[in-house]
């Protein structure tokens, strides 16, 4: 389970996984895509995905985003993706 997660100045923080829920969220409202529980089922597969792909690792920022908009395409929010 990923811990920790490097921010784009470099500094190293605790990774809250509610936080890209909550980015989700704001870019379904934007687009009225989809559901408040569509972006908690989300993160929390992208939390899966960033664990399998970063082990024991620190992912930063913007491998994170790409993650996300990568994920909202395979699940069709094509928009949400874009606005994202």
């Amino acid at each position: 389970m990923i811990t920790r997660i490097q921010k784009r100045d470099g500094s190293i923080v605790p990774f809250n996984q509610d936080k890209i829920a909550i980015a989700i969220d704001k870019a379904f409202r934007a687009t009225q895509e989809g559901s408040t529980a569509e972006s908690i089922r989300l993160a929390n597969h992208i939390g899966e995905i960033l664990s399998e792909a970063y082990g024991a690792g620190v992912p930063n920022v913007e491998n994170t985003q790409d993650f996300v908009e990568q994920t909202l395409m395979e699940e069709g929010y094509i928009e949400t993706a874009k606005a994202y």
